[in-house]
């Protein structure tokens, strides 16, 4: 009979104990006064109070279980409806925009005025027969254009002729015995006048020579006898059976083949005949303002 209320009272203390543990914000429980049960025990005759468990239709406890809904899922209507209010995001702060730095750079030199008209391919027509082994190029202006009135009388008055190799060669030993003398440094007398005194610098020599060979294709030069001369010097280009010649009976006794020379020498800079007026390769240094286009005096080297 004790075994028996024993394991009674032990069933009892059982179904009163909660099946799992809860957590207080998942769980709310409402206790509710367990019956007491009276029973007599046969041995000793006494009266036990003993809580005992609820009826199986009626629990122990009442448990209502709270849970938030889970993400994508949809509330328990026992759930109750929370209303939430969300502030907006902040809108993010609007980038500056990238700033434009302006330099003012200062501005560049000019490039050095070219009284020189630029380089272009002249017309056949214009050029005397092998202008490009001279690289010949048509010109209306020259520094020395002031100064060049006898010259420019004399090509316009010009006898034609068509002298050979020997006449050139006698001429030129006629030239070289004249006396060397400076009358004007930048005209060149006229060729009357350098035959009749028997003496005139490089331009009046030159200049007598050219009035002598007669040939419309024959170039009165100014240039210089070596690239680093100080002073301008002047010969005559004579196209002879298919090349030139430098007669310059100032320095030389002798024609002398223009092809034959070294480039720093015999260094031409303008030529002048019949068909007009013509600037060599050298003169484009003037354009890069390496050299001024001043005319400076036509002497000559003796």
């Amino acid at each position: 009979m004790r075994f028996r209320a024993l394991r009674f009272l032990i069933s009892a203390l059982v179904a009163t104990l909660p099946t799992a543990p809860l957590l207080a914000e998942d769980a709310v429980t409402r206790l509710t006064p367990a019956p007491v049960v009276s029973f007599r025990s046969g041995a000793a005759g006494r009266d036990l109070s003993l809580r005992d468990a609820p009826p199986a239709s009626r629990p122990a406890a009442t448990t209502s279980i709270v849970r938030p809904p889970s993400s994508g899922s949809t509330p328990s209507k026992t759930a109750p409806k929370v209303a939430m209010r969300t502030k907006p995001a902040p809108k993010p702060a609007p980038k500056p925009a990238p700033q434009t730095l302006v330099r003012t750079l200062p501005p560049s030199p000019a490039p050095p005025r070219s009284v020189l008209p630029p380089y272009t391919e002249p017309p056949p027509g214009a050029l005397p027969p092998g202008a490009r082994e001279l690289a010949l190029q048509p010109t209306t202006f020259t520094p020395y254009d002031r100064y060049l009135g006898s010259v420019r009388t004399v090509i316009s008055n010009l006898e034609i002729r068509e002298p050979g190799m020997l006449l050139v060669a006698r001429m030129m030993k006629e030239g070289r015995r004249f006396r060397y003398c400076v009358c004007d440094p930048y005209r060149a007398d006229p060729p009357a006048l350098t035959e009749a005194r028997r003496a005139g610098d490089c331009k009046s020599k030159a200049l007598w020579l050219y009035d002598n060979l007669g040939d419309s294709n024959a170039l009165f030069v100014i240039g210089k006898t070596e690239k680093r001369a100080r002073t301008s010097h002047a010969w005559v280009y004579w196209r002879y059976d298919d090349r030139w010649w430098i007669l310059d009976c100032t320095e030389q006794s002798n024609p002398i083949a223009a092809d034959s020379v070294s480039s720093d020498r015999y260094v031409p800079y303008y030529s002048f005949g019949k068909k007009g007026a013509y600037r060599h390769k050298a003169t484009r240094l003037i354009l890069t303002g390496a050299l001024h286009p001043s005319a400076k005096p036509v002497t000559g080297l003796r």
